[in-house]
């Protein structure tokens, strides 16, 4: 048994395909569709054909216009924040509103 590293199969040599590469700025004209307009030559994500739901767009709590890619928050089912402190301010204010009502509505049984 052999210890210690194997050895390597020779390299290739490397090369660059932008160094065989010219570009004519007189003649750069893009491929047409046959309408006259001219081709989009860059590639496009999966993400970039999908509708976004309407409540995925903006933070609930600020109205921060959400980006796709980025880390969305939820909170009870539709409600899409900006950031954890965003959501935070939502849960506590309806927290205080949940609070609020039971308040009111063991008051209004106390005085009936």
């Amino acid at each position: 048994m052999l210890l210690g590293k194997r050895p390597r199969p020779p390299m290739m040599k490397r090369t660059s395909s932008m160094t065989q590469f010219t570009l004519d700025p007189l003649n750069n004209i893009p491929p047409s569709n046959g309408r006259d307009q001219p081709l989009l030559l860059s590639r496009r994500k999966s993400a970039d054909f999908v509708e976004t739901a309407h409540f995925l767009r903006a933070c609930s709590l600020c109205d921060r216009h959400l980006i796709p890619g980025r880390d969305i928050y939820m909170y009870r089912g539709d409600s899409a924040f900006c950031s954890l402190d965003c959501r935070e301010k939502q849960m506590n204010q309806d927290e205080r509103k949940d609070k609020c009502t039971s308040f009111a509505a063991a008051t209004k049984n106390i005085t009936n």
